[in-house]
Formats: C-alpha cells, sequence, structure tokens
C-alpha cells in the first residue's frame, strides 16, 4: 500500500472520519488507497450529488468490480464485532483494545480525558463513544484511515489482559449478583436466563432469584463460542485479527499506564489513569463451597472469595476453554 502515507500521523483527520460528507480531497484519498488512482470527474460529480459520505464511498470502491481485480487494500474489513471498537489514543500514538471486564471503563474514561473530552458520570464513556460522540473508535474513521494509522512507524498496538479465572468470576458477580436486575446488565444476560427457561423471555422472578455459577459455566460450555456476550467472551477472540507489540496484565496496570504515559506530550502527563467501577475484591479463604449458590445466598456486603465458586470440575472448564486466555496472560505479565 505505498499509495499511503507512512508519515507520523494524528488519528484526527475530520476528512476521513466515516459518517462525515466527502469532500473532493478524501474522494482522491479513498480512490488512491483503493484503486490506485484519483476519482475521474463523473465519480466526483455523482458522489457530490448524492451527497455521500465517505463511508458510502468506501462501501461502493469495496464493491466494485475494479477493487475485486485489483485487491489493493487488504485491511478494509472488520473481521469481528470487536475491530470496530479498538481505541485510537492518538496523544499517545497507541492503539488500545478495549477486553469486557478488564479495566475497560478505567481505560476509556481516561482515553477521553487525554483528548479534553471527559465525562461526568463514570461509565458514559462507552456511550460516547459507541456513539460517535468521540470519534475515537475505529468504527467511526474509514478503512483507509485506520490502514494509514497501521502502517505509521511511530503507532503501537497495546492490550490488557486479566487472569481467566478471575474475570470469569467478576463477571458472574457483576452480572448475575450485586447489578442483576438493572436493564443494562439485562441486555447482556437475557438470553442466559432464557437458555435455562426453554428459550423464553426470562420474568423478573427468574432474574431477582438468579442463577448459581454452575449454571452460568454450564451455558457457556453448551453454546456456541459465536453467541458469547463480548463479557464473558475468551480474550483471544478481541486480539485475533492484528499484531500486537505489547501486552500487558491487569495485576501490572501500573506499568500500562507508564507505557502510554512516557508516550505522552508533557502536558498531558499529568493526567492520570485511576480505577473506575471497580469492585473490591475479597480476600481469604472461604468458608463453604457456592459454586450451587444462587445470588441471594452469597451476595452480602462484600463479594465472597472468588475461590468459593471453583469447584475442581469447574477449574477444570475453565482451564480447557480459556486455556488460549491463561496463555496469553502469562505472556502478558511477563512482558509488564
Amino acid at each position: 500500500m505505498t499509495d499511503l502515507s507512512l508519515q507520523p500521523v494524528a488519528f484526527d483527520d475530520p476528512e476521513l472520519a466515516a459518517q462525515m460528507r466527502a469532500t473532493p480531497d478524501a474522494i482522491d484519498t479513498l480512490f488512491q488507497a483503493y484503486l490506485g488512482r484519483p476519482a475521474k470527474a463523473r465519480a466526483h460529480a455523482a458522489l457530490k450529488e448524492r451527497r455521500a459520505s465517505v463511508a458510502d464511498v468506501e462501501r461502493e470502491l469495496r464493491g466494485s468490480e475494479e477493487y475485486r481485480r485489483k485487491a489493493r487494500l487488504l485491511r478494509d474489513q472488520d473481521r469481528s464485532q470487536y475491530d470496530g471498537a479498538m481505541l485510537y489514543i492518538a496523544p499517545a500514538r497507541a492503539v488500545f483494545c478495549p477486553i469486557a471486564k478488564v479495566a475497560n471503563t478505567s481505560v476509556k474514561d481516561w482515553a477521553l480525558r487525554l483528548v479534553g473530552d471527559g465525562r461526568p458520570e463514570p461509565g458514559m464513556s462507552h456511550y460516547w463513544l459507541d456513539s460517535g460522540q468521540s470519534r475515537m473508535q475505529a468504527r467511526h474513521w474509514a478503512f483507509a484511515a485506520r490502514a494509514r494509522v497501521d502502517h505509521a512507524p511511530d503507532w503501537v498496538s497495546v492490550a490488557l489482559l486479566r487472569d481467566p479465572v478471575d474475570r470469569l468470576v467478576s463477571c458472574y458477580c457483576d452480572k448475575f449478583g450485586r447489578n442483576r436486575m438493572q436493564d443494562s446488565v439485562l441486555h447482556h444476560t437475557r438470553s442466559v436466563y432464557a437458555f435455562f427457561a426453554g428459550g423464553d423471555a426470562p420474568d423478573r422472578e427468574m432474574v431477582e432469584r438468579g442463577l448459581s455459577f454452575r449454571q452460568f459455566c454450564f451455558y457457556i460450555n453448551a453454546t456456541a463460542r459465536e453467541v458469547q456476550d463480548s463479557h464473558w467472551a475468551a480474550q483471544w477472540s478481541y486480539l485475533q485479527n492484528r499484531r500486537w507489540d505489547r501486552l500487558f496484565a491487569l495485576e501490572k496496570i501500573e506499568s500500562f499506564e507508564a507505557f502510554l504515559r512516557e508516550r505522552l506530550p508533557e502536558d498531558l502527563r499529568e493526567i492520570r489513569l485511576g480505577l473506575t467501577n471497580a469492585a473490591q475484591k475479597t480476600r481469604g479463604t472461604p468458608t463453604r463451597d457456592l459454586s450451587d449458590a444462587l445470588p441471594g445466598d452469597w451476595m452480602a456486603a462484600h463479594t465472597p472469595p472468588y475461590e468459593a465458586f471453583l469447584t475442581d470440575d469447574i477449574r477444570g472448564f475453565i482451564g480447557d476453554y480459556y486455556a488460549l486466555d491463561a496463555r496469553l496472560h502469562a505472556q502478558a505479565l511477563a512482558e509488564s
């Protein structure tokens, strides 16, 4: 892709924002990237008359016979549901992979503050980014712009990983315990309840009663990987479509913060990461087996020790199902 600039770039070029109306310069840039030539006058006129967006132009180029013959831009597709959520943190020249239940909210909040767009309420960052109010997510940019950044020598790709056992128990305690009645949580858990209700939508009584951790694990094991919600989908599935320069472990998140702060301009280095929406993990030895207990049996002032949910067979399931996550997490610990 010699047509794309390899110069250092900031990911804030309004000419290549996906939903913006395509300017003549943007149209030529896209034609050059996809077809290796500028747009002809007739194409310019037709796209102008239609008030085509950058995304419209890319969609037509990718479907054209000429592009199918030349196939010049090989990074022009989102191969999974997670690729469009990659976070382009321009001040640090970093592409960050936000993985659910791995300090996701905290890093998003930090990234927004770094670009001067912090949200007053913790957790609002998800909506602000998904909706395009702040265009830091990959889905809001032309594929050609993303390819340009991927080729820029001074940008890096980074991710945070978590021990898969801790992540799964934390997810259960959050989504099926503390916050199970919230509408925003039911958006993620409704299909799990329906599995145990013979396919029917869960009623309020079922959600109030909840599920055990063993039932949650059974659901994951009995259903296809493709239907798993992002909060308990394997971490490797987020990472599978690009090369990663550095992996960091959640247990050493200070190393992740230091790495990115070192890449920031001096005037932004005082903006610290902090932890948002993080539940305190209870330490200590469990007093009883909670693997088959319903939330009402274990919910109290604090989440029980994670060990209380982990029988030998459940550990075996997690070890098998999330085996690659465990290896990646071990690598991240070594690299952090």
